[in-house]
């Protein structure tokens, strides 16, 4: 503005306007006019013909802070005349506001209350609207977490965590797609495998029996013996892979009743004593309750093939032969039942291995104890395998009460 004035000089005669003076009016304003002291024109720089060129004092007073026609005006005091810029018509709005000072601080508090108000109003409907965002985004999480397929719409301000959401949801769909073909395809391999394995063995095991009868050579009877057992070895074997395939793939529907766990464990150890039919092997079977009879809830598939997989645990780990002892202990709301035998036991690192579900299935020890703990854990049990001058099992279920 300083150049823009400086490059104006008036005297009696003429008016000169500089070069920059003018690109200053074209960049700012749209027409400008000098005015000496007398009132009359100096000069003009686009001055619509509709304006007056000269004016009277009283006009140029009324006109410092408003309008001259139409025309938007400010007016520059400079030496030897007045100088008056004009803007486009409505191009700017001027009124004149006169505001005492108390109404002028009420004006401002108002203001200020307003003001605060409205932010408060506009955070809580922002809040309300990411609330609703992020209980979308954590619903889907949870869903995500139940393996379940989701879509979320990708649009608002979490779009991107959505997005996100998304694919971790279609990848782990994808995942157990394949995971169940894989199982399926394991479960159809199984199947066949077992069937397979049990006819040979059933004609194996009859043949056995048949020469075993006709034989007359102790040795030879021994040796056929031998096969026998050997083939219900693998026989069980195949069974435990079966059973720990529908297990883990959570196939098997427990179906539950009122079981006499005294009659069942006695039928075990009659079943186990016709297969393997040994003198080396004997069994004491003990109870401390007062009644002939303790109860559980459970299924007695299972629970039979928990108590046969110990017991013969104890007699393919023991051919020299030995004693097996259960004995079962009645508490208030459960019962333990302990499996024990004198034979060569195990060391605590594989005891402590197997009570961690760390053990190789390949190993000593592996399917057996596997299925027994699974079992167990399905009828809300605990097993604790322990090496105590043999080997050691202490199984905890609880009691059917009343």
């Amino acid at each position: 503005m300083s150049q823009f004035v400086g490059g104006i000089k008036i005297n009696e005669k003429s008016c000169t306007v500089s070069k920059n003076s003018k690109k200053y009016i074209n960049d700012h304003y749209q027409w400008m006019m000098v005015l000496k002291k007398n009132e009359s024109l100096a000069y003009s720089y686009k001055l619509p013909k509709k304006l007056k060129r000269n004016y009277e004092l009283g006009e140029l007073i009324d006109y410092s802070k408003w309008y001259v026609e139409d025309y938007p005006v400010e007016m520059l005091n400079i030496p030897g005349g007045l100088v008056v810029l004009g803007n486009a018509p409505n191009s700017i709005w001027k009124a004149n506001l006169s505001v005492g000072i108390q109404e002028a601080r009420m004006i401002l508090v108002l203001l200020v209350f307003f003001n605060v108000l409205i932010t408060i109003v506009l955070a809580y409907c922002m809040s309300l609207i990411f609330m609703k965002e992020l209980n979308t985004v954590v619903s889907g999480i949870l869903d995500v977490s139940q393996e379940e397929e989701i879509a979320l719409e990708e649009k608002g301000y979490l779009k991107d965590i959505k997005a996100a959401i998304n694919k971790v949801s279609k990848k782990l769909n994808e995942q157990k797609l394949i995971v169940k073909k894989t199982n399926a395809m394991k479960e159809e391999w199984l199947a066949g495998v077992s069937h397979d394995i049990r006819t040979p063995l059933a004609v194996i095991v009859g043949k056995a029996e048949e020469l075993g009868d006709l034989e007359q050579d102790i040795e030879k009877k021994q040796m056929l013996e031998v096969i026998k057992n050997q083939s219900f070895k693998i026989t069980f074997l195949v069974n435990d892979l079966n059973l720990i395939n529908q297990l883990d793939n959570q196939q098997f529907i427990l179906k539950t009743k009122t079981i006499d766990i005294c009659r069942l464990m006695r039928e075990c150890i009659a079943d186990v004593m016709n297969i393997y039919a040994l003198d080396q092997y004997t069994f004491v079977f003990d109870h401390d309750s007062q009644k002939e009879k303790i109860y559980v809830e459970g299924n007695e598939h299972l629970l039979k093939r928990a108590v046969d997989n110990l017991l013969i645990n104890s007699i393919v780990h023991n051919e020299q032969g030995c004693c097996i002892s259960i004995n079962i202990k009645e508490g208030f709301d459960h019962i333990v039942m302990t499996f024990s035998d004198n034979g060569v036991g195990m060391s605590e690192e594989k005891a402590k291995r197997i009570n961690d579900g760390k053990q190789n299935i390949n190993e000593v020890h592996g399917w057996g104890t596997v299925v027994v703990k699974r079992i167990i854990e399905l009828h809300s049990g605990t097993t604790e395998f322990r090496n105590h001058n043999g080997m050691q099992v202490n199984i905890t279920l609880p009691k059917k009460l009343g």
